[in-house]
């Protein structure tokens, strides 16, 4: 369901035979609750196979997808899977230091094994970092933090990463260097100059 700028919508990426039957869309606030209700019809498409074709059914499909994220992550699948031995945190590729020009974006990235996997947090000059317009936190087998919108010489700061699972902990750190760029420094330059 998405919900922006006042509008709704139920969007179904693929819908089958089972969803058909009637949807309704409830709407309250402090006033009052108000409805509608449409009808969705899905015809059954006999050469569409729903079932899973793996031996073990559902089972297998979640081994599979354990599988690939493990092999995403670096892990070697083969000794992961049935590994139950706890594994310390390690941050294998680190944070570097970064310098960039007012305005630019400053991106920092790290991987971390460990099992079970690791929560990876991230600091600016020891305050927790939540995903914002500023703040961009992503992961893709690799922890990505980039530090958007209007960054400024004020922004030059000390970032950590901090991995933890329940057979410990580790960080890194990292710089942030902001450089004001030459476009700002003339900005202010020229008023001066034409001013003398």
């Amino acid at each position: 369901m998405i919900n922006e700028f006042g509008y709704c919508s139920l969007d179904y990426g693929v819908a089958y035979s089972r969803d058909s039957g009637v949807i309704t869309c409830r709407a309250t606030n402090k006033y009052g609750t108000d409805h509608t209700s449409a009808t969705l019809i899905v015809k059954d498409e006999k050469s569409l196979v729903e079932e899973s074709q793996l031996p073990e059914g559902r089972r297998g499909l979640q081994r599979i997808e354990e599988l690939e994220r493990m092999a995403h992550e670096g892990a070697v699948p083969a000794v992961a899977v049935d590994q139950k031995e706890k594994q310390k945190p390690e941050i294998v590729l680190v944070p570097e230091p970064a310098r960039v020009l007012e305005g630019e974006t400053a991106r920092f990235r790290c991987r971390v094994t460990g099992y079970p996997l690791p929560k990876v947090n991230w600091y600016l000059n020891g305050q927790l970092i939540r995903k914002s317009k500023r703040f961009r936190l992503r992961y893709d087998g690799i922890y990505y933090l980039d530090i958007v919108d209007y960054v400024t010489s004020d922004d030059s700061a000390s970032i950590m990463v901090k991995a933890v699972n329940i057979a410990g902990e580790t960080s890194s750190h990292a710089f942030l260097l902001v450089q004001g760029n030459l476009k700002s420094l003339t900005s202010i330059l020229l008023p001066i100059i034409a001013y003398v």
